[in-house]
């Protein structure tokens, strides 16, 4: 089976809140096969097995986005064609790619400033108050 879609189907019924009818009718909307992928899929969640962030993440990937961790492992790569998957998902999702991008630089900036910060306390330290 294919766990996009699975991974989709697990999300619309585990979404719902516990004994509720909404999930009952999303259960009830399954076939059989896609039922037990299903709840195979929430019983390695609940043995620990897989998380929740990775379900998420399949999911991702039948919409052709992709999660943040992988957008900053992506564009810090120096790998081949890289630079084609990131502009095919910026056509895609042009939203999310701008989120991303104002995040990741957002954050780069932030260790920037801290790996400064640390350069110029290194560089004064134990020197006498005249040179400061």
């Amino acid at each position: 089976m294919d766990y996009a879609r699975i991974a989709k189907l697990h999300n619309k019924v585990f979404s719902t809140p516990r004994n509720s009818p909404e999930r009952e009718q999303a259960i009830n909307s399954l076939s059989e096969a896609e039922r037990a992928a299903v709840f195979s899929l929430e019983k390695d969640y609940m043995l620990g097995r897989i998380t929740r962030k990775e379900i998420a993440e399949m999911a991702q990937k039948s919409n052709g986005t992709i999660s943040y961790e992988q957008f900053v492992k992506k564009s810090e790569s120096n790998e081949k064609g890289v630079m084609q998957e990131l502009a095919q998902f910026a056509m895609k999702s042009p939203e999310l790619y701008q989120q991303y991008r104002e995040k990741w630089q957002a954050e780069r900036s932030e260790q920037q400033r801290l790996h400064n910060r640390r350069l110029t306390e290194n560089t004064f330290k134990n020197k006498p108050f005249s040179i400061r």
